[in-house]
């Protein structure tokens, strides 16, 4: 599949302007991406069909780790849709932490007085601040993994991923300490572990990648590793960064045993985010190896993954908040639970507990719930997480209830009413995705048909560019069924 990548100028102008940009209210979204842009990307690169009465044909991957499909598949669907992923991937408009705070909370209720027979929606928000001054930020020690094998040439890729590192060490102060490493189907230090000083040394480094040969992922991370402890610090921000475009094909190439050697380093203290570029990736590796490191798995496609990844890793890298995130939810008997979008919630009766990504300055994060009240009631909400900054564990906790009035509109606050639409194009996705796997094409038809069509009776015009954009997603995907469906013979 060709993968479209925009102009470079853009890659580094989208870095200068944003990555350290004041949000106001707005911060970036606090969890990974992957899910929200391979969704996208696979939704503009439909296959055509080759006949009318024959599925549209994508060859099954064969090579060890690779995303596995059907046989005849009619759509191109990413292995594996997170909800909350699409939910988080846009801004949201949030409270900011007060003076003392590291995250703010806040809980709400699309409306808090609701007609009888209506749902209630709630929504969980998180927010952190965005930084001002470089200088009050944590020392950072970085190693960044560069994937330089053959494939890298493709699209243009490796000079894409030169100039966003080029402009990355612009941003980074003379004290911070970066080293380069680069892997084929060896590895090796491109330029070791010393501080940025004026940047020239490192630019110079990262202008010499050039793409050739294999892929060795685990040689690769652990140079990095190694170079990053050197100088690992409490004090600083310990991370190492691999970006690659594929599957390791040499040296250990059994993911299993690559987390786990990536594991032990994450033990000592240095963190892990993870880059995909591409499609042809081992997505279950990257996320889990990113999971396992305290960081984030992105997936770039093209410019507009460029400015998320790198907008989310910079304020990640320089200024990371808050670590073992937990929300717990507990509610009324009265309130009886209709569906949590996403995540991997666990259920102990009328309890939810949530353990969340890490959160870095300039980062929101909101969890949709929706009720079916049987009469009035309250939720409670306790947030916990080990506050960096002060070193030491934070709790609040916020309670909120419903009743029963003349309110007609469920959904009367617009930020709930718009993270919730977009919730419900996401469950559609990934109800979709599942609905394709049985090989059931109808009901993915019906299920994606049904989310467009709330979608835009709740928005008629569509001016919001956020939901615009789940919309493609989902009427992209609904118009490879209908065509399909519409083909078929009768059952």
């Amino acid at each position: 599949m060709k993968v479209k990548f925009y102009p470079s100028i853009r890659w580094a102008f989208m870095l200068v302007s944003l990555a350290l940009a004041p949000s106001g209210v707005y911060g970036q979204a606090g969890v990974s991406s992957a899910s929200a842009s391979r969704a996208r990307s696979e939704s503009e690169n439909q296959p055509a069909p080759s006949s009318a009465s024959t599925p549209y044909s994508r060859s099954t991957p064969s090579s060890p780790g690779r995303p596995s499909y059907s046989a005849s598949p009619i759509l191109a669907v990413p292995d594996e849709i997170a909800v909350e992923e699409i939910i988080n991937y846009h801004r949201h408009r949030l409270p900011l932490p007060k003076s003392g705070q590291s995250v703010s909370l806040d809980v709400r209720w699309g409306n808090e007085s609701i007609s009888a027979g209506q749902p209630a929606v709630l929504q969980v928000g998180l927010a952190t601040a965005e930084f001002n001054e470089t200088s009050e930020l944590r020392p950072l020690n970085l190693a960044l993994v560069i994937d330089h094998s053959g494939s890298m040439a493709a699209e243009d890729k490796m000079t894409r991923v030169k100039e966003a590192l080029q402009t990355l060490i612009g941003k980074l102060r003379p004290r911070d300490i970066v080293s380069i490493i680069v892997f084929d189907g060896s590895a090796q230090v491109l330029l070791p572990a010393m501080p940025i000083g004026n940047g020239r040394e490192h630019r110079r480094a990262i202008e010499r990648i050039r793409p050739e040969g294999s892929t060795n992922i685990n040689a690769g991370l652990m140079l990095g590793y190694r170079e990053a402890l050197k100088n690992l610090r409490s004090e600083s921000t310990n991370r190492v960064i691999l970006l690659t475009d594929g599957i390791a094909n040499e040296g250990e190439t059994n993911p299993r045993r690559i987390a786990d050697n990536s594991a032990g380093f994450n033990e000592r203290g240095i963190d892990l985010s993870t880059i995909g570029v591409g499609q042809d990736l081992d997505n279950d590796l990257l996320r889990t190896l990113a999971k396992r490191g305290r960081g984030l798995y992105h997936f770039v496609a093209d410019s507009r993954d460029i400015e998320k990844v790198f907008v989310s890793e910079v304020q990640s890298l320089v200024s990371p908040v808050a670590r073992d995130v937990r929300v717990e939810i507990a509610y009324d008997s009265s309130l009886r639970l209709e569906h949590l979008y996403g995540y991997a919630p666990r259920y102990n009766g009328n309890h939810i507990a949530l353990e969340l990504d890490d959160l870095n300055n300039g980062a929101t994060e909101v969890i949709m719930l929706r009720y079916a009240p049987q009469s009035i009631g309250q939720v409670s909400v306790r947030l916990t997480y080990f506050d960096l900054k002060k070193q030491r564990q934070v709790e609040e906790t916020q309670r909120i209830g419903l009743s029963y009035g003349s309110g007609r509109n469920y959904l009367q606050d617009p930020e709930v009413r718009k993270n919730y639409t977009i919730a419900i194009v996401a469950q559609a996705l990934s109800d979709m995705q599942q609905s394709w796997q049985r090989n059931d094409y109808r009901a993915a038809e019906r299920i994606v048909r049904a989310a467009v069509a709330e979608t835009r009776e709740r928005y008629p015009r569509m001016e919001d560019q956020d939901i615009r954009a789940q919309l493609d997603v989902a009427e992209n995907y609904l118009s490879t069924l209908q065509n399909y469906n519409s083909s078929r013979r009768p059952d």
